[in-house]
């Protein structure tokens, strides 16, 4: 009885030695029951340790660096589709899904009409055509955006941040592309109003191509730059990334205000232009027409089509840019806004419609056989 219990003793010195040896606290042997079985208990705990253990021939034991212990990895946190989805949301993806199909099938009809009659081969109808095209973008963007928007809400998947990017830029080329397109369009009716002697010779069908070559791509420049920022990329819901497409960084969005202040600063000169010669010879012309009891004249008619297509504009654009110029971290405001996108470019055909007669009946002539 004595010899088993120095035996024992032995061999819990020994563990007691291992385990100092290897870095095991000796607070793991805490729950031994010393027993009748402890020599048993004993001799699997010293098999449990030596498995930690390799032989090297050259050295004798070494210690085994590998870990037993797994390691903790945090899972990833994926994008909180739950916080924003809700029926009102639902509903106005729906509406912008709708209005985007409009705003596509209406503008290119205009467009269509266009480009088909020679008659109306002119630079104010051309310019006009390259803004319904702009239009039609935007239509195409917003409907594409939509369906996708609903594909995200039905089947719980995140689009990747290329995706993501390639959203926002092209709501930035339609834009972009949009406020240039107007801003060449006013001038074309400054230069007819204000200087109407040198219009023939100086505003030309080929300059005006030549423009809205130069104005799209100006504007996709400009649309590639949310590709080339990699401050917010993939962490639009940080501080200081504006949540559009995959994150804007503030450098992109002053740049971007920037490049959209210019256009609005000329656009708003140019008709400040036109509608100080027409209140300059109102009453010359009001006198003429009612002499020769003619309409009123198309000069005063096409500057109000012209302002009233820009107020369309910034009341459509302005909301948007606001957000960005808050630098705004909410989601649904920001895409809130972007209804406003949809509904000018809704509105455009409309004003087509009811203000430009020829273009009216261009489209009509789209769908009879009358040339």
């Amino acid at each position: 009885m004595m010899y088993r219990g120095s035996y024992v003793m032995a061999v819990l010195l020994g563990l007691l030695v291992t385990s100092s040896s290897v870095g095991v606290s000796p607070d793991c042997w805490s729950d031994l029951n010393v027993t009748n079985q402890v020599s048993d208990k004993a001799n699997n705990s010293t098999l449990r340790i030596l498995n930690g253990l390799s032989l090297d021939n050259s050295s004798g034991l070494r210690e085994d660096v590998t870990p037993d212990v797994p390691e903790c990895v945090e899972p990833p946190t994926s994008f909180p589709l739950q916080k924003y989805e809700s029926t009102w949301s639902l509903f106005f993806v729906g509406v912008a899904l709708c209005l985007g199909v409009w705003s596509a099938a209406a503008n290119s009809l205009p467009l269509a009409a266009i480009i088909k009659h020679e008659q109306l081969h002119t630079p104010a109808y051309i310019l006009m055509a390259n803004m319904a095209a702009g239009d039609v973008l935007t239509g195409i963007s917003f409907t594409i955006g939509s369906s996708g928007l609903m594909y995200v809400a039905a089947t719980d998947t995140v689009p990747s941040d290329f995706m993501l990017r390639l959203r926002s830029s092209s709501i930035l080329l339609s834009g972009m592309s949009s406020a240039y397109s107007l801003v060449a369009l006013t001038a074309e009716r400054y230069w007819f109003i204000v200087h109407g002697m040198s219009y023939v010779n100086n505003v030309t069908n080929g300059k005006c191509k030549v423009v809205i070559v130069f104005v799209w791509m100006w504007s996709l420049l400009l649309a590639v730059m949310p590709h080339v920022d990699s401050n917010c990329t993939g962490r639009r819901f940080e501080e200081g990334c504006v949540p559009l497409g995959s994150g804007l960084s503030s450098n992109i969005v002053i740049v971007v205000l920037v490049f959209v202040f210019i256009p609005m600063s000329a656009i708003f000169l140019l008709n400040l232009g036109i509608f100080r010669c027409l209140w300059k010879h109102m009453k010359a012309i009001a006198a003429q027409e009612a002499a020769v009891g003619a309409q009123p004249s198309v000069n005063r008619k096409s500057a109000i089509t012209i302002v009233i297509i820009t107020v369309v504009f910034l009341v459509g654009w302005m909301p948007i840019f606001v957000e960005l110029a808050r630098l705004s971290t909410n989601l649904l405001t920001v895409y809130g806004m972007m209804m406003f996108i949809i509904l000018n470019s809704a509105i455009n055909p409309i004003i087509y419609g009811f203000r430009l007669k020829e273009v009216r009946r261009g489209v009509a002539r789209l769908f009879v056989n009358n040339h």
